[in-house]
């Protein structure tokens, strides 16, 4: 019996089944952020045009350029992992509407 459990553990290092599980993890992980993600920047849109019909498409355009400036001092990675899309193409989807 103790030999069998030894062997078992032996065979999971030899094949390296843990660390083939951690890079499963972290795969399956990035990619259900960034599922999470479009979610997200899809809602802010929605919450755009919603916030326009309360307060004016001319505040909500000046809202949205305000924030553009703001970006300019946020880092590569901060944009890459936010969960709202950069005021740009915020704008720029605002405007298609």
């Amino acid at each position: 019996m103790l030999s069998h459990k030894f062997f078992h553990e032996q065979a999971h290092i030899e094949k390296r089944h843990e660390l083939k599980r951690q890079i499963l993890l972290i795969v399956l992980s990035l990619l259900a952020f960034l599922i999470y993600r479009y979610f997200c920047h899809k809602q802010e849109y929605e919450a755009d045009r919603l916030a326009a019909k309360k307060c004016g498409k001319s505040a909500a355009l000046e809202s949205l350029e305000f924030l553009r400036m703001q970006e300019k001092k946020t880092s590569f990675l901060a944009n890459l992992f936010s969960l709202h899309p950069k005021a740009g193409k915020r704008i720029a989807r605002f405007t298609q509407n």
